[in-house]
């Protein structure tokens, strides 16, 4: 075994970073073993030497008001302004106006105006619904937007509050 490896198990070992079937080994190797004496010996007192004549350096008692002050002197641009694309928000709103236009236009254009015998789902229209409306995607689709359309309009009212708070 060259003499890099054996110190570099000694350092585990006096460290304390390898497991206990080492420890063991490297122990008895120490004990018996005159090589890996001298080497245990050498590396003991580096070790001492250098825990004891090296001090840690202390920052400074206004370090961490410093680094504060200098953060504080930053302008932090805000996350919303950085990562949100106009575009691409006003490319999803847009979709969606053309997707609910579509369904509309697609509604009335499928409709008979001329009346049916049919009991419609809604009487005050003047064509049959039960085609449209029973769709289950027709529902789901339905739904989705109501929500969504929600979640704007909170958002909108909590801006308005914000707005109206900041002042």
């Amino acid at each position: 075994m060259d003499r890099e490896e054996i110190e570099r198990q000694l350092w585990a070992y006096i460290d304390g970073t390898c497991n206990e079937a080492d420890k063991n080994r490297i122990a008895i190797l120490i004990a018996a073993d005159a090589v890996w004496m001298q080497e245990y010996n050498e590396l003991i007192a580096l070790h001492t030497s250098i825990s004891d004549n090296l001090e840690l350096e202390q920052p400074s008692m206004r370090f961490a008001k410093d680094v504060m002050d200098n953060i504080a002197k930053t302008n932090i641009a805000p996350a919303a302004k950085q990562y949100i694309n106009k575009g691409v928000i006003k490319g999803i709103a847009a979709f969606f106006i053309i997707v609910i236009i579509s369904l509309i236009g697609y509604s009335f254009a499928t409709a008979d105006w001329h009346g049916t015998t049919k009991q419609n789902i809604f009487p005050d229209f003047p064509f049959d619904a039960n085609g449209i409306f029973n769709s289950t995607f027709i529902n789901v689709f339905i739904m989705v937007n109501i929500v969504l359309a929600l979640v704007l309009l909170d958002k909108w009212l909590r801006s308005i509050n914000a707005k109206y708070l900041s002042d």
